[in-house]
């Protein structure tokens, strides 16, 4: 997870499954229940850029930014498993969720 203080919050598929696993989170469709806190997100598909394949240049400013899928699709940006092409640039990568925090 990369960013939480009841703010939005990325968390990795990883993460999230091995939460689940564990009894730490709980899931019911679009919502995610952090169990020891009793706080729950609404949660979004996206990724976080961590790199670029091939190159040092990063020409959109992306590596280190958490996007959602549904902007990445409005830029025309392509999503494959690890990756995400757009504007010719193949970027690494990580799937995961963004999480809006509903009211406690």
């Amino acid at each position: 997870m990369y960013n939480i203080g009841m703010s939005r919050l990325f968390i990795s598929v990883e993460r999230l499954e091995a939460w689940t696993a564990e009894g730490r989170a709980s899931l019911a469709g679009d919502r995610m229940t952090l169990t020891e806190l009793g706080r729950s997100f609404t949660m979004e598909p996206a990724v976080h850029f961590v790199g670029i394949t091939g190159s040092d240049v990063d020409p959109a400013g992306l590596v280190g930014l958490v996007k959602t899928a549904a902007y990445l699709e409005t830029l025309g940006a392509e999503l494959m498993e690890t990756s995400v092409i757009y504007a010719d640039t193949a970027y690494e990568v990580v799937n995961g969720f963004i999480g809006e925090p509903l009211p406690a």
